[in-house]
């Protein structure tokens, strides 16, 4: 399964950097993670950051991404959001705001959305 995660907040493009720096950080992430880049708004220069792509087999990919997403979230100052959509465009989204830090039972709360939006795949996405 593949999913696109998109981040919102100041300076978004150094934040998808940096979440992607922490993801792959893990072994069961390395190779898995990518940045997506858009065409430069007209009259700039270079190229944007619209998202990260993340390629999740089957096993323990899905809980290490779910956990480090919300990890990486919980240290960021300000308040930030990553969204993250399957290919079907089931989305979720996670928030983090350091005028407000999440409780543990939030953060375990956080997980767990994503962990659902990314658990077994439907009897129509196993058929052949």
């Amino acid at each position: 399964m593949d999913i696109r995660v998109e981040v919102m907040g100041e300076q978004s493009g150094d934040a998808l950097r940096s979440l992607r720096e922490w993801l792959v950080s893990d072994d069961s992430l390395r190779g898995r993670v990518h940045l997506v880049t858009v065409a430069p708004a007209e009259g700039t220069l270079g190229s944007g950051l619209d998202a990260l792509t993340v390629a999740l087999g089957n096993g323990g990919a899905v809980t290490v991404f779910a956990t480090a997403a919300v990890t990486w979230l919980r240290h960021r100052t300000g308040r930030m959001d990553i969204k993250v959509i399957r290919s079907d465009g089931a989305t979720v989204e996670v928030s983090s705001d350091v005028d407000r830090p999440q409780t543990p039972e939030e953060v375990q709360q956080a997980v767990e959305r994503l962990l659902e939006l990314l658990g077994p795949a439907t009897e129509e996405e196993t058929e052949v």
